[in-house]
């Protein structure tokens, strides 16, 4: 992917990237040589620049075969080390932890244009962090933007270190965007840090737009990490949770609780809120291993699904050693459950313990809407409020100490249902025995 017409030539980014390697140690002499590698080369000078101060172990990948040809030719005499490879840079044929740096300049910016949305961008972030070797870098050159940003953000979160740096101008030059250069160091732990601004940022001279915007982005960044360090809820991703933000999940641990996001990003049709609880027991009477329990939007506010306490006797009564429970929204309204059922489960397989037995079926669950019979008695519509339902209602169950007086186990009982809120019954009273539902 060529960088953007925003970014600047290769040598301005050099001297902050020279200094940023030899800060930690590292230069061109090191045993073994650093291995860098610059997804979405182009035609930039950069790799040129830093082959000739000497870290010489360096493969540029592009998706385009003209470009690769013209830079192969353009090198193979001055630079015969360099390597030259037509690649996807969002979906790379490269080992896992194969590089010490991953060199971005304008590639991320590129990929993630408005019109394209995030799916690429992420795939892309994705690769980078398979590639990299532990305490290895990516170095992304970017315009900062707001979106390149909150997605560059939050795939780094946990277990990786975070910092900002400001590209030095050219003399005499004012481009409309200044050039930032975000860096993320890969922990072996999955630790949550606070990103580092390295500049003054009543010195940027940049328009006051970008400013603004890197600014806030840093503030409501470091905002949410801050609340992920003291927050008893916090929605995870999936990704931070399969690089250990909640411990082994390819292992049962007893009484754990967490909640993510799933899906979304390109990921998936939908994204879901989910809640993954294992099992307070370790027991041999589990009838699944893992299961999953899609809880409907009008039944989510209850408070058997809503709190955790509520949470925990699904679990129990569920007989799975691991739950899975999907709390459905507004989004999902005009799907039927076999479309959220097959986009849910490549999802739900990653959650799932005992990886490596692949054949495993993961049982779907659903709770119905509580009802076994349902009878319109009248409904009206109110320019305030809307529809207005009176319905008679029979419960697929009733509590023991409410049926008990009664020698009848269909219990009908009357309500009042606003339909602009779903799922919220404004009043309910039980019908006498003489009363009949026929």
């Amino acid at each position: 992917m060529t960088p953007s017409s925003g970014t600047p030539s290769g040598l301005s980014s050099t001297i902050p990237l020279l200094s940023l390697l030899a800060g930690n140690g590292e230069n061109p002499s090191s045993s073994p040589p650093l291995q860098i590698l610059v997804p979405g080369c182009g035609n930039s000078k950069l790799s040129e620049n830093l082959y000739d101060a000497g870290f010489i172990e360096i493969t540029n990948i592009d998706f385009s075969k003209v470009v690769i040809s013209d830079m192969l030719k353009r090198n193979v005499r001055d630079r015969p080390g360099m390597r030259w490879r037509v690649m996807d840079m969002t979906q790379m044929k490269v080992e896992d932890e194969s590089f010490d740096v991953v060199l971005d300049k304008g590639g991320l910016d590129a990929l993630m244009e408005p019109k394209l949305g995030p799916k690429l961008g992420n795939q892309y972030l994705s690769e980078v962090k398979r590639v990299l070797n532990f305490e290895g870098k990516f170095i992304c050159l970017t315009l900062a933007e707001s979106h390149v940003l909150a997605l560059l953000f939050s795939k780094f979160r946990f277990g990786w270190k975070m910092s900002v740096h400001a590209i030095p101008q050219k003399p005499f030059s004012k481009p409309d965007l200044r050039t930032f250069m975000v860096v993320a160091e890969k922990e072996r732990s999955s630790a949550l840090h606070l990103i580092t601004a390295l500049f003054d940022h009543s010195s940027l001279d940049c328009i006051g737009d970008q400013a603004f915007g890197l600014h806030e982005a840093l503030e409501n960044e470091n905002q949410i990490r801050k609340e992920y360090s003291i927050g008893p809820d916090i929605l995870y991703s999936l990704e931070d949770l399969l690089i250990g933000a909640k411990g082994d999940l390819s292992k049962l641990s007893l009484g754990r609780r967490f909640q993510l996001i799933l899906g979304g990003n390109g990921e998936s049709r939908f994204s879901y809120k989910a809640i993954v609880l294992d099992a307070k027991e370790s027991s041999c009477q589990f009838t699944y291993h893992c299961g999953v329990f899609i809880v409907p939007k009008t039944r989510a506010h209850e408070w058997l699904f809503s709190s955790e306490e509520g949470q925990w006797l699904v679990v129990e009564s569920s007989k799975a050693a691991r739950l899975i429970m999907i709390i459905m929204d507004s989004s999902h309204t005009n799907a039927n459950m076999d479309d959220i059922q097959k986009d849910l489960s490549p999802l739900v397989k990653q959650l799932a313990p005992g990886k490596d037995d692949n054949s495993a079926q993961i049982p779907f669950m659903m709770a119905g809407d509580g009802i076994k019979e349902r009878k319109t008695v009248h409904k009206v519509i109110s320019s305030l409020t809307g529809s207005i339902i009176v319905e008679d209602v029979v419960y697929e169950n009733v509590a023991d100490d409410v049926s008990r007086p009664f020698p009848s186990s269909d219990l009908v009982f009357r309500r009042l249902v606003f339909q602009r809120a779903e799922g919220l019954v404004q009043s309910e009273a039980l019908l006498t025995r003489d009363e009949s539902f026929s």
